[in-house]
C-alpha cells in the first residue's frame, strides 16, 4: 500500500513473447465525448461522441529479430502489461507505424505504435510458452546502408519508417469493429545522413522528371556473429528531398530523404 512499481518490475508481452531491450511502454484510451443541451435541462450531459479510442506506443533496442515488425500486414497482435501479479491487456491490436533508427555509436532502436480495437482491461494477460531469442547486440560494424553515395562516402545515420493505414468497419449492436482493413499502399520512408566525400546533391527539379521511383535504399543490420536482425528496404524509392550543410568546426553533411509504397 502507498508503494510503487519500479521499471524492473514491469515486463510487457506480444502474442505469448516476452519483449526484451523496451525503453518505455505506454497504454492509453481517450473517449470520444459530446456535451448536449437538451430543452429544459440547464447543466447538459455527456454522451458518447464516437468510438474509444485505444493506442499502445512502445520503444525499444533492437537486440534480435524484431518480433513486431512482422504485423504491418492484416494480421492482429494482442498485447499485455504485467507487475506485481497484475496483468492489463488486449487481444486485437494492429500496427499502425513502425520507424527504426540507427546511427554511429548506438544500438539500433524501433519505435511502434498500435492501434487496439477490442477493450483494453485489467486480468487479461498475453504470456505464453514463446521461446526468447539470443540476445545479439549489433554494433556499427555489423550494420548496411545501400542508398545513393553510400559505397563512396561514410553512412552516418539513418532513419526509417513504415505506415499502415487501417479503416475499422462497425455494424449496428456491436462495440467493436466487425473487420479491420489495412488500406493499401504501405507507406515507407528513410532519412539517410553521410559525411561528404565527393557526394553532391541532384538538381532542384529533377523530381519533376518521369523516372522518379528508381533509387534503391537498404538497410541490413546483423548481430556481432553475423545473424541477421532485420532487413529493410523502401520499395519503388523515390529521392524526395535533400540538404547538403555545414557548420563551424563541424563536418559537410549530405541529408537525403526517400519515399516508396507498395
Amino acid at each position: 500500500m502507498f508503494g510503487t512499481r519500479l521499471n524492473y518490475d514491469c515486463e510487457f508481452f506480444v502474442s505469448g513473447q516476452r519483449l526484451s531491450g523496451i525503453q518505455a511502454v505506454d497504454l492509453g484510451y481517450t473517449n470520444a465525448t459530446t456535451t448536449t443541451k437538451p430543452l429544459g435541462y440547464a447543466g447538459g450531459t455527456t454522451t458518447i461522441g464516437g468510438p474509444t479510442e485505444q493506442t499502445v506506443s512502445l520503444t525499444r533496442y533492437l537486440i534480435y529479430d524484431d518480433p513486431i515488425a512482422a504485423y504491418t500486414g492484416n494480421a492482429n497482435m494482442s498485447g499485455s502489461i504485467e507487475y506485481g501479479g497484475i496483468s492489463y491487456g488486449f487481444q486485437s491490436g494492429y500496427l499502425r507505424d513502425y520507424s527504426l533508427n540507427c546511427a554511429v555509436g548506438a544500438v539500433p532502436q524501433v519505435n511502434a505504435n498500435f492501434v487496439v480495437f477490442d477493450e483494453m482491461r485489467s486480468g487479461y494477460s498475453a504470456s505464453g510458452n514463446v521461446a526468447h531469442p539470443s540476445i545479439e547486440i549489433p554494433s556499427q560494424g555489423s550494420m548496411s546502408i545501400t542508398s545513393d553515395w553510400s559505397t563512396s562516402n561514410r553512412v552516418i545515420g539513418i532513419d526509417y519508417s513504415v505506415t499502415c493505414n487501417r479503416k475499422p468497419y462497425y455494424t449496428v449492436g456491436s462495440e467493436t469493429p466487425v473487420a479491420v482493413a489495412l488500406l493499401p499502399p504501405l507507406e515507407f520512408t528513410a532519412s539517410v545522413q553521410v559525411d561528404v566525400d565527393e557526394a553532391y546533391m541532384s538538381s532542384g527539379y529533377s523530381f519533376l522528371g518521369d523516372d522518379k521511383e528508381n533509387k534503391t535504399v537498404t538497410l541490413q543490420i546483423n548481430g556481432r556473429d553475423g545473424t541477421t536482425l532485420a532487413t529493410h528496404t523502401v520499395p519503388n524509392a523515390s529521392l524526395r528531398s535533400e540538404r547538403l550543410s555545414v557548420a563551424a568546426e563541424g563536418l559537410l553533411t549530405l541529408t537525403q530523404e526517400y519515399v516508396g509504397h507498395i
